[in-house]
């Protein structure tokens, strides 16, 4: 009975422990990328300044930011002097594919250790970064612009 009682208390811990990790994980959400230069993995030159809008872990519009808008419940990313471009050059970005991409300091085609300067990823529509996104009510993500 009292090893029963003992595991249980551990599993209530680490469950709780893990409902409060969220520093580098983030659930899948609404999110705008905006301000970036677009890379889209196609042959097509860069979009700058470009938004990107995610859904439900695909991409529901890309292109100009002056063409693109942004869904109000949208948790916006500040994408100011950042690259937009997929995480695999075999899958290039497009309007309801997977929101597969990196978000990064310096233009990759251009800087062959551009890994070091990574500062986001997004892996089916779930934000993935070091920095702490703004504090939220319940489970759902608290609109503004992210700042890195």
């Amino acid at each position: 009975m009292r090893g029963s009682i003992i595991r249980l208390g551990a599993a209530v811990t680490v469950i709780l422990g893990l409902a409060g990790c969220d520093f580098l994980y983030h659930e899948r959400a609404v999110y705008a990328i905006e301000g970036a230069t677009l890379m889209d993995g196609n042959a097509l030159p860069p979009i700058a300044p470009a938004v990107v809008v995610v859904e439900e872990g695909k991409i529901t519009a890309m292109g100009a930011a002056s063409e693109v808008e942004i869904p109000r419940q949208a948790q916006r990313i500040d994408g100011r002097g950042k690259f937009v471009f997929p995480m695999s050059l075999s899958q290039p970005l497009k309007v309801s594919g997977p929101a597969d991409l990196i978000v990064c300091n310096v233009n990759p085609a251009r800087d062959p250790d551009y890994k070091k300067y990574i500062f986001g990823r997004m892996d089916n529509g779930r934000w993935w970064s070091t920095a702490v996104l703004p504090a939220r009510k319940g489970t759902r993500p608290r609109a503004g612009v992210l700042r890195y």
